[in-house]
């Protein structure tokens, strides 16, 4: 029986979490529009207003990852702390929570590489204004001397999310640990901060 009259916005989050079940527990290339409508309970014709396809659905979860991680780096930002201190924590939070690891490997599937690449610019988009205004912290409180703070965030992120992604570059844990070091030694570099001050970043990283 089709489910009660819901707000649109709980209707498309229960439509998310509906699919973010099936997607970590059955794959998302088994998984089929039908098996969704099934969970959520709701008529066709509702479904497919939110979401026109399974493909849509799953770029809607890259991007509601992307914000959650977003909003957890933009409260820790408008802390007290130092900004060193704001970068480490932003750092750990950027990790993907383990409820969320087989969603994420989803993107990684075969035929998924769209997916794969939206998660990677999403969160280069949603979080160089947060880490920018995080070092620009730091130019003032002299940790930081960059007078390009935008750019070097921008094009660290972007190293990073390829430089770390296993399923891009699949190499051992020597080869992960030598690029972890070099992006340590990138961000030292084009944030303009003394040579082996940042290294504690590694911890957030690990």
């Amino acid at each position: 029986m089709p489910r009660a009259h819901r707000p649109t916005a709980q209707r498309r989050e229960e439509i998310l979490d509906a699919a973010h079940a099936l997607f970590t527990t059955k794959g998302f290339q088994p998984t089929t529009m039908e098996d969704i409508l099934r969970v959520v309970g709701i008529a066709k014709g509702t479904l497919y207003y939110h979401f026109p396809s399974k493909e849509e659905i799953l770029n809607a979860l890259v991007l509601r990852i992307v914000g959650q991680v977003e909003q957890r780096a933009r409260e820790i930002a408008a802390s007290s702390s130092p900004a060193v201190d704001k970068l480490m924590a932003i750092m750990a939070t950027m990790r993907v929570k383990e409820t969320e690891t087989e969603l994420v490997e989803q993107f990684h599937a075969p035929g998924n590489a769209e997916f794969h690449l939206l998660s990677i610019t999403a969160m280069i988009e949603h979080l160089t204004p947060v880490l920018t205004d995080v070092v620009t912290q730091g130019v003032r409180e002299g940790f930081f001397t960059t007078s390009r703070p935008y750019d070097a965030i921008e094009l660290l992120l972007s190293a990073s999310g390829i430089l770390l992604d296993h399923v891009i570059l699949d190499t051992g844990p020597d080869e992960l640990s030598r690029r972890r070091n070099s992006l340590i030694w990138a961000t030292e570099t084009l944030l303009g901060a003394r040579p082996g001050s940042l290294s504690i970043l590694m911890e957030a990283d690990s």
